[in-house]
């Protein structure tokens, strides 16, 4: 793992460098400015992303998911529950097993806690905070008058496309 990040870290420098001088050489100290405060946003979302995704793997139990949702490969393979073991008495009149299966799907829907305890890697503090770095980097350059979104979108775009390279290759 340490060697991963390694490699990661020693990447992503070796990017900045070389994007940066390619910017300066294409458009001097502003195409430079453009592409690295890009490029820095984009590295710092992914880093949130990894640092927030860690922490919830680290704080979930092992064998314990930290959800009371059903398991989704049985809701995929069984989505309306008709390979359940339940006991149907062949007495029953067609309404009262329409309203059981009615109650019975009723139960399984998600309510508002465990909406919130399955959101919450994406509204880690870091994610949110990272996000608002990159939007306050973006409006400071169109408030400067010095935006260039080729050059900005390319330095964003370039750290999540380095690190998903680095992490394929050291798979």
């Amino acid at each position: 793992m340490t060697k991963t990040i390694r490699n990661l870290s020693a990447v992503l420098i070796l990017l900045a460098l070389l994007g940066g001088a390619a910017a300066w050489i294409y458009g001097g100290a502003l195409s430079l400015f453009n592409f690295e405060t890009g490029y820095v946003s984009g590295a710092f979302v992914i880093a949130a992303s990894a640092f927030g995704y860690w922490q919830m793997v680290a704080e979930s139990g092992e064998s314990v998911p930290h959800h009371g949702l059903p398991d989704i490969v049985d809701q995929i393979d069984d989505r309306y529950g008709l390979w359940e073991e339940e006991d149907i008495e062949t007495g029953d009149d067609v309404k009262t097993v329409l309203r059981e299966e009615k109650a019975r799907r009723k139960e399984s829907r998600r309510d508002f806690k465990t909406f919130l305890k399955t959101t919450k890697p994406a509204l880690s503090l870091y994610r949110v905070a990272a996000y608002i770095v990159l939007a306050a980097g973006v409006y400071y350059l169109i408030r400067s008058g010095v935006f260039e979104p080729v050059l900005y979108l390319m330095g964003v775009g370039l750290a999540p496309l380095a690190t998903a390279a680095v992490l394929y290759v050291n798979r």
